[in-house]
C-alpha cells in the first residue's frame, strides 16, 4: 500500500513545485497540501472503500482549485495553468470515477460530477458522463429526461436529446413520463426550427417540414395513446402539453377528437372538451359553448365528479377577470354587473339541479353557501345550510358553518343552541372541535357566562381531540375576563383532569411571565406539571425551564442544576444528546 501512495505522491510533486515558483504558494504551505494529500490517498488503499473518503478528498481538491483560482486573480498571474489547474482538474476527475466506479448504485455520485463538470464548462464530458450513467441505470425515466433536457437546452444538440429519448422509451416503454417528455421535446424543435425560419428566411426540406409542421409530434402522440390504451389522464397530459405551443392549433383540434372518441365515459374528458372553449376569443360564445357541453356531459354521466367539475366551472367564471386591458374599462364597468348576475343566475340553476340528483359534494355546498352570502339571494342560504347538513350530517365543517351564519345574523341564543345540539348528536366526537370552538367563542363574546361555563365543563369531559383545546380556551378566558389570580384557580383545577397539552402548560407560564413581577414559584410551578406530562419527550421544555430559572431574579444556581440532572435522567438516547447540545449552546450565549 505504502508504495502505491509514494507513487501517487510522487506524481503531485512537479505540480506543488510548479506552485512556489509562479508564487501561488508558499513551501509552507505546498507541504500541508502535500501532507493532507498523502493522508487521503492511504484512506483510499484501505481495504475496505468508504465513499466519504472519496468525497472528502474531492472536496478539498475543489477548494484547492477554488483557492488557486482567487490567488490567481489577486496577483495577475497566469503562468503555469496546464501544469497547476489542469492537473487538479484531472485528479478531481479521476476521483469522481473511481468513486463512480466502486458505488455505482449512487444516483448522487454520477450527478454530483456532472454538476462539476458543468461548472467547469466541459460539454462534451457532461455528455459522456450522462451516457456512462444511463448504461448502469437506465431503469430511472427521470434520469434520461435530464440527459435529454441537457442536451437539448445546454449542449444545442436536439438530434442527441431525440436519440436518447428513443433509447430511454426502449428501455421504459410503460414510462408515461417519458412519453410526455418526447413529445414536448418534438414541439419544441419544431418551435425552434421555425423562429429560425423567421430569422434566416431559409427554406426547409422535406424532412424538416415534418418536425416544422408538427408531424412527427404527433406520430409521438398516437404512439403513446397506443401504448397507454384506456389511459384519459396520459392523453390529457399530452393535450396540456401541446396547448403550449400557438402553432399546434389543427393539431389540438384532432387530439381533442380523439379525447371524445376514445374516452367518452370518464368525467375528465368531458371537463377538457368543456373548458376548452373557455379559451375561445368571445368570451361570451365560448361561455354558452361550454357549458352546452356540460350539459350534455351531465346527462351522460350522472356522478357526483362530473357534477362537481360543471359547478367548479360555474364558480371560476364568477372570478374576477384579470386579463381585461384598461382601454376595456369602460365597456366592462356598463356590462360587468349584468355579466356577473347572468353568470351567477346559471351558478345557483346548476347547484339547484345537482341537489335534486344529490350530487353536490361537501365542499361545493360550502361554495355555494359562500355564493349566496354575497348575493340578492341571502334567504336561501339557510335553506341550503339544511339541505347540506341534512346532505352530510356528518361534516363539522358544515356545521360550523352554518352556527357561523346564524352567528353573523344575530340569531338568539336558542336557536344556535338547538343547532348545536343537533351538530353534537350528528357528527363524531373525536371530529366536532371546531363545532365546540365555534359556540364557545361566540358565548365568550356574548357574556352568557352561566350557558359558557356549562358548555365548558361539558367540554373538558369530553374525547381528548375535544377536551385538551378546550381547557386551553377555558384558561384563556379565565384570565382574559377574570385575570391572573381567577386562571390560576383554573389552572389547579384542570392540570389533574387528563389529558392535558403542552401547549396548555406553555400558555399557563406566559401568564406567568406576563405579569409586572413573574412569580418565580407559580412559574416553577408550571414547568414542574408540564415536565412530570413531557419531561421523557421534550428536551426544548428542559431548556426553557433552565432559561427561566437562570434569567429569573430569584433564581438559584442549586435549582439550575437541579433541573439539569433530573432532565439529563429523564431524556433517552438521541433526545438526551440533543439536550446536551442546546445545554450547551444556551451556556455559550448562542441560544
Amino acid at each position: 500500500m505504502a508504495e502505491f501512495v509514494q507513487q501517487s505522491i510522487e506524481e503531485m510533486l512537479p505540480e506543488l513545485e510548479q506552485m512556489e515558483r509562479v508564487k501561488l504558494f508558499t513551501k509552507a504551505e505546498t507541504r500541508q497540501i502535500l501532507k493532507k494529500r498523502q493522508s487521503y490517498e492511504y484512506k483510499l488503499r484501505r481495504r475496505t472503500k468508504c465513499r466519504e473518503d472519496f468525497l472528502q478528498y474531492v472536496q478539498y481538491e475543489v477548494n484547492v482549485l477554488k483557492l488557486v483560482e482567487k490567488r490567481r486573480e489577486a496577483s495577475g498571474c497566469t503562468y503555469k495553468r496546464l501544469e497547476i489547474d489542469v492537473a487538479i482538474i484531472q485528479r478531481i476527475h479521476k476521483l469522481f470515477r473511481l468513486v463512480c466506479l466502486r458505488f455505482q448504485d449512487d444516483i448522487k455520485l454520477w450527478l454530483s460530477h456532472i454538476e462539476f463538470c458543468k461548472s467547469r464548462n466541459e460539454r462534451s464530458y457532461v455528455s459522456r458522463l450522462y451516457t456512462r450513467m444511463l448504461q448502469v441505470h437506465n431503469k430511472k425515466p427521470d434520469l434520461w429526461v435530464m440527459a435529454a433536457k441537457w442536451e437539448f437546452e445546454a449542449n444545442i444538440n436536439p438530434e442527441n436529446a431525440r436519440t436518447l429519448l428513443q433509447r430511454g422509451l426502449r428501455f421504459n416503454d410503460t414510462s408515461k413520463q417519458l412519453w410526455i417528455e418526447y413529445y414536448r421535446l418534438e414541439l419544441l424543435y419544431a418551435e425552434k426550427l421555425r423562429k429560425r425560419r423567421e430569422l434566416l428566411e431559409e427554406f426547409a426540406d422535406v424532412e424538416q417540414e415534418a418536425v416544422l409542421s408538427g408531424t412527427v409530434a404527433q406520430i409521438v402522440y398516437k404512439k403513446a395513446v397506443e401504448q397507454f390504451p384506456g389511459d384519459v389522464d396520459l392523453a390529457l397530459a399530452l393535450i396540456a402539453v401541446c396547448q403550449q405551443f400557438p402553432f399546434t392549433a389543427p393539431k389540438l383540434s384532432t387530439m381533442y377528437k380523439d379525447l371524445k372518441e376514445l374516452y367518452p365515459q370518464h368525467a375528465v374528458t368531458w371537463n377538457a372538451l368543456a373548458r376548452r372553449h373557455l379559451q375561445a376569443h368571445d368570451k361570451a360564445v365560448g361561455e354558452e359553448m361550454c357549458f352546452m357541453t356540460f350539459q350534455e356531459a351531465v346527462r351522460k354521466i350522472n356522478t357526483k365528479e362530473m357534477w362537481g367539475f360543471y359547478l367548479a366551472a360555474c364558480l371560476d367564471v364568477l372570478s374576477p377577470d384579470t386579463e381585461d386591458t384598461p382601454e376595456d374599462e369602460g365597456r366592462k364597468d356598463r356590462g360587468h354587473s349584468e355579466m356577473l348576475h347572468k353568470r351567477a343566475q346559471r351558478a345557483f340553476e346548476v347547484f339547484h339541479d345537482a341537489t335534486q340528483h344529490q350530487m353536490v359534494e361537501e365542499k361545493l355546498f360550502m361554495q355555494w353557501v359562500e355564493l349566496l352570502l354575497t348575493s340578492t339571494q341571502m334567504g336561501q342560504v339557510e335553506e341550503v345550510l339544511k339541505q347540506a347538513t341534512d346532505t352530510y350530517p356528518r361534516s363539522a365543517g358544515l356545521w360550523a358553518l352554518h352556527l357561523q351564519v346564524l352567528i353573523d345574523r344575530q340569531e338568539k341564543l336558542h336557536t344556535l343552541l338547538k343547532v348545536f345540539k343537533s351538530a353534537r348528536g350528528a357528527i363524531k366526537e373525536k371530529v366536532s372541535w371546531p363545532v365546540w370552538e365555534m359556540m364557545l367563542h361566540h358565548l365568550m363574546g356574548t357574556g352568557e357566562t352561566d350557558t359558557l361555563d356549562k358548555l365548558m365543563e361539558e367540554a373538558i369531559l369530553c374525547c381528548r381531540e375535544v377536551s385538551r383545546p378546550a381547557k386551553e380556551l377555558y384558561l384563556e378566558w379565565a384570565f382574559l375576563s377574570q385575570g391572573i389570580i381567577h386562571a390560576r384557580k383554573v389552572y389547579e383545577r384542570l392540570v389533574p383532569l387528563k389529558p392535558v397539552s403542552l401547549d396548555f402548560f406553555t400558555k399557563y407560564i406566559n401568564m406567568e411571565n406576563s405579569q409586572p413581577k413573574p412569580k418565580l414559584k407559580h412559574l416553577r410551578q408550571g414547568y414542574e406539571d408540564a415536565v412530570q406530562e413531557f419531561g421523557k419527550f421534550q428536551p426544548d421544555l428542559w431548556i426553557d425551564y433552565l432559561r427561566q430559572e437562570t434569567n429569573h431574579p430569584k433564581g438559584s444556581p442549586e435549582a439550575t442544576i437541579n433541573i439539569h440532572s433530573r432532565a439529563l435522567k429523564m431524556l433517552p438516547g438521541t433526545l438526551n444528546l440533543d439536550f446536551v447540545t442546546k445545554h450547551t449552546l444556551l451556556q455559550t450565549g448562542r441560544l
